[in-house]
């Protein structure tokens, strides 16, 4: 009778001691396209993002002459014990090159994940800003972004930032049918000088809450791209503001100590430029820029082409575009409405890609 009351308290004090079951992390890994339903589609490179459960099919050329639906076949490894629908060796499709498809991956513990793929070719997706949806800003209040959709866009705002005030810098503006985005420099309640700004990547909430006085935390910049283009154009106005300030926080550590506003010389100016990129596990080497910078006023629209200037013969890994109405603003400089519009986002490229 002694020897199993020892044993059962033993056996007790095991099961106390077992760790709980921790969900399983099903995830895609090893992923390749076996085949594509058309000849015209030429594929260079396939990128996982895991952060964002995503995966991009880089095509080297337009997919604007496809016939669409288009199938593509492909083959990859799970987790130990994970299921897909669809299984690998399956083939997806796409309606349109604009159309997501989708893997849903499923756990041994029943765990789920989703996996979104996406076509990309050798431009921006959206770069004529037609398409906008409609998100919640913090206050609870509806607004417009640029893209498809929130899982389908290639580009970011800083309004979801400004939106606890009521503040979107960023809007569509359509004019006879047409539609750009509308970059202004704003102001709230708490920061006297907000610049309007578009960009490829995402916008991180955490980052700006975390770390308020410094607004380059709040922007996760870059998509996945794999092309040399020889050069940007695209369509612009610009309207800078009457008012040139710089405002400076009283207490640099504290959002909310409040800025002092000082005029400075000069006039507020535009930014536009892209970056070319190769990262890898542990390094982010810029290959390639194009920049402009302009505070001169330009009431209708004008198209400019800005050469990419390279300084590495690597294959690019990402590519981010940026517009900002106020070049400064994310040092709290500018002029509070200045205004830059921007349409018709083109990379060109020369003889080879």
């Amino acid at each position: 009778m002694k020897k199993l009351l020892i044993f059962t308290l033993m056996a007790l004090l095991l099961t106390s001691c077992k760790k709980p079951h921790k969900p399983e992390n099903p995830a895609i890994f090893d992923f390749a396209v076996s085949n594509i339903s058309q000849a015209t589609p030429v594929l260079d490179t396939i990128v996982i993002d895991e952060g964002y459960k995503a995966i991009y099919l880089l095509f080297s050329n337009s997919l604007s002459a496809v016939t669409f639906p288009l199938q593509v076949t492909a083959t990859f490894s799970l987790t130990t014990g994970a299921a897909s629908a669809p299984a690998s060796g399956s083939a997806i499709t796409f309606s349109s090159k604009d159309e997501l498809s989708h893997y849903l991956v499923t756990a041994s513990d029943g765990t789920e994940v989703t996996y979104t793929v996406s076509l990309r070719d050798d431009q921006i997706p959206d770069n004529d800003f037609e398409n906008w949806y409609t998100t919640e800003g913090m206050n609870g209040a509806s607004f417009s972004e640029p893209g498809m959709a929130e899982n389908n866009t290639a580009w970011a705002t800083a309004n979801m930032g400004t939106s606890t005030f009521g503040v979107y810098c960023t809007t569509p503006l359509t004019v006879d049918g047409n539609t750009a985005a509308k970059i202004t420099t704003g102001s709230t309640s708490l920061v006297p000088v907000t610049a309007g700004t578009v960009f490829n990547g995402k916008f991180d909430v955490n980052g700006a809450i975390n770390h308020p006085t410094d607004p380059k935390r709040a922007t996760d910049f870059g998509i996945p791209f794999s092309l040399r283009p020889s050069s940007i154009s695209f369509s612009y106005t610009y309207q800078p503001g009457s008012r040139y300030v710089q405002a400076t926080l009283n207490s640099p550590s504290n959002i909310f100590g409040g800025f002092t506003v000082s005029d400075i010389a000069g006039t507020d100016m535009f930014t536009a430029y892209a970056v070319l990129e190769k990262r890898t596990a542990a390094s982010t080497v810029e290959i390639a820029r194009a920049e402009m910078i302009s505070g001169d006023v330009q009431t209708s629209s004008k198209n400019v082409t800005i050469p990419f200037t390279y300084t590495s013969t690597a294959k690019p890994t990402h590519i981010y575009i940026v517009f900002s109405s106020s070049k400064d603003g994310d040092l709290w400089r500018g002029a509070v409405g200045s205004k830059l519009t921007v349409d018709d986002v083109v990379l060109n490229y020369g003889a080879g890609k």
